[in-house]
């Protein structure tokens, strides 16, 4: 499991016409070129890391409150129209993320009154190649989160609640100073699963963003990786080296954090 990150940063510390004549399984450089995993911080790779780390950070927070807040009502408050949408939450989990990739991108393509567009979608681009793709709620996969904070909630008493209503407690401050410091360690599975795959998502902006400085950095990755292919610059050390630089975050976090990313797989597999 381990090989495949140590010959990315083996490969990036080569030069690039020393790597081409390099057939073991270990590329040992012959001169160690370092400036390859300085390639992500000019101008063309700065722009996708920074994307990536917005993009990351807007999801993580977003995804959190979602779950915290709709998590809560599921849990606690009956309504009409409670019972349908927990089982549209249910089923969106049925649904392959490729079976609607079409449908959204027809969907994102006509757009009223975005790039040119008007009500019968005729004309324009849409929301194509528009840098805001990188930050709307795409897949029905975050409605898990929704599912399994509602089910954490259930495991808590009422009385904490009614008490602090009692004591003059508001919605918000209740959610904000009662709840969320109770159920940190379930907030913590929700962030750290939607940060890991945010910052993985390769398809989204792949499809939606063709412009580089608008991508985020695995599709930056692979739109190198064509390029490379397609004019026959053949620096593959280059590829590896920001290949390696982009795992680095993930990678860290779920090193630091993979105790709950277990603890959020376990919760799911119990909880009825």
């Amino acid at each position: 499991m381990i090989y495949p990150f140590i010959f990315s940063f083996l490969a990036g510390l080569n030069d690039k016409k020393d790597f081409g004549h390099l057939g073991t399984l270990l590329p040992i450089p012959r001169k160690i070129v370092l400036s390859n995993f300085l390639y992500i911080f000019t101008p063309n790779g700065i722009r996708p890391l920074l994307n990536t780390i917005l993009r990351t950070t807007w999801y993580t927070l977003m995804v959190s409150l979602m779950a915290v807040l709709v998590g809560y009502v599921m849990a606690r408050y009956e309504f009409k129209g409670k019972k349908l949408f927990f089982a549209i939450i249910i089923c969106s989990q049925l649904v392959p993320g490729v079976l609607t990739l079409i449908p959204s991108f027809v969907m994102v393509s006509k757009i009223p009154f975005a790039g040119g567009n008007n009500w019968m979608g005729m004309g324009g681009k849409g929301l194509i190649n528009n840098r805001l793709m990188l930050f709307l709620p795409f897949g029905w996969d975050k409605l898990l989160w929704v599912f399994l904070f509602m089910q954490s909630m259930r495991s808590l008493p009422k009385d904490l609640e009614e008490a602090a209503e009692i004591d003059g407690c508001s919605f918000i401050r209740m959610i904000f100073r009662i709840l969320i410091p109770l159920q940190k360690p379930i907030i913590a599975v929700i962030a750290v699963n939607t940060a890991l795959s945010t910052w993985n998502d390769w398809l989204t902006p792949f499809i939606y963003i063709n412009r580089i400085q608008d991508s985020t950095l695995p599709a930056y990755v692979g739109m190198l990786t064509a390029q490379l292919q397609a004019f026959g610059e053949r620096d593959y050390p280059k590829l590896f080296a920001t290949a390696t630089v982009a795992i680095i975050p993930p990678f860290l976090i779920f090193l630091f954090m993979q105790k709950y990313i277990v603890q959020g797989i376990a919760s799911v597999g119990i909880k009825g």
